[in-house]
Order: C-alpha cells, then structure tokens, then sequence
C-alpha cells in the first residue's frame, strides 16, 4: 500500500473537520512522496470539504492575475481568502494546495481565486488540476487536503 493511500486513511479516522499535520503522522510521508520536504509539510493545515472545478479562463482572478484552465490553479472560499479592500493582498494568493482524489492519487495546485460560492473548507480547482485526480465528469468529491504556507 502507497504511502498517500496509507496517509489518507489515516486521516479518514481523525474526527476534526481541521487538523494540523502534527496530528496526522502519516502526512509527512505522502507529501515527501509527492516531492515536498518534511519541513514544508509541517508548515500545512490540512482540512475536509468538497472538491469541485471551474475555468479561470474565464476572466481575471481575485489575487489580480489571468491564469489558464490548463494550468495547475486553485480558488478557495471566501472563508480562507478573507476580505481585504484590494483583494490582490490577500495572504493566501501565490501559496498552494495540495489535494487528494478518491482513488487516492494528489495534485498541487496555486491559490489564485477566491471561491464564494465555497463552503468555509471546500476548493475549486482547474480543470487540469481536477483532472489529474479525478475525471472531470465526477464534478464534484469530499477528501482531504491541506494549505502551505510557501
């Protein structure tokens, strides 16, 4: 068994909605896997909630910047974003993601948008992010996923 897929299931059997990756031994390990250095994986807060997807083609994001759907992009809910008279200094832009799939596979992704249609934990991914976790088609999953400071 990976040690994504091991780190997943252990996280499935923590009850909090919002855990630090202290409380998740095996974290470290998938985010090592997945090319993350332990050091940044204790800088993470992971979380639950609903994963969707959307095209940020579609126009100019919250963080003031154009981004492709083919690119590796992320918003997240107006909850984490927070609420800043020019929304381009919001201290998540620029950061990044990293989220697990059903089938246990992961995908980095850069904050650029805010998401307000988002439940207070829930993130809206490209569809070349989605993609790389989940068919398109499914739309819609819950997993667990964390924020990074760097």
């Amino acid at each position: 068994m990976s040690n994504v897929v091991k780190s997943i299931k252990a996280m499935k059997s923590a009850t909090r909605r919002s855990l630090t990756v202290g409380a998740v031994a095996g974290a470290i390990a998938a985010t090592t896997a997945l090319g993350a250095s332990p050091a940044s994986a204790a800088t993470a807060t992971w979380h639950y909630g609903s994963i969707t997807w959307y095209n940020p083609s579609v126009g100019v994001g919250a963080c003031g910047e154009w981004h492709g759907d083919n690119e590796l992009v992320a918003a997240v809910s107006s909850q984490l974003y927070g609420s800043y008279p020019n929304p381009n200094n919001s201290p998540v832009c620029g950061k990044y993601v990293i989220v697990y799939g059903p089938s246990g596979t992961a995908t980095w992704a850069k904050i650029v948008d805010k998401c307000p249609t988002c439940g207070p934990y829930d993130v809206d991914l490209s569809p070349a992010a989605f993609d790389v976790i989940s068919d398109l088609g499914v739309g819609r999953f819950s997993t667990y996923w964390a924020d990074y400071i760097n």
